[in-house]
């Protein structure tokens, strides 16, 4: 599956031989990455930083994860594929009305810590 916020990067899925999974340029993504984000988005970057201080050394490495965690669901959505994350809920795509629409669709577990 070709990945338009890292080119050169596949997220494996691939059908044809030609297909290489390789890492994605760090460079390119600090690019993007310099600015970092605002509202609820810097909340959870500030928490995935917390959460993994082995692996995350700062904000922005952070943000990275969430920004390639983004162009993965984004990839998979544009392929009309369904995304499960565990625990969360379902992303997928429905076209209804000739205009495709990304739905959410939380887990009962989810729905129910909300509503604790």
């Amino acid at each position: 599956m070709a990945n338009q916020d890292f080119p050169g990067v596949c997220y494996a899925g691939c059908q044809d031989k030609d297909c290489k999974i390789t890492p994605m340029d760090t460079d390119a993504a600090n690019e993007r990455v310099t600015k970092l984000p605002t509202g609820y988005t810097k909340t959870l970057v500030k928490s995935l930083a917390y959460a993994f201080p082995d692996k995350l050394s700062d904000e922005a490495d952070a943000y990275m994860v969430f920004d390639a965690m983004k162009a993965v669901i984004t990839n998979v959505l544009k392929n009309s594929d369904v995304i499960e994350l565990e625990g969360l809920g379902e992303f997928r795509v429905d076209p209804a009305g000739g205009r495709k629409h990304v739905v959410f669709t939380p887990t009962r577990a989810l729905e129910d810590a909300v509503n604790e």
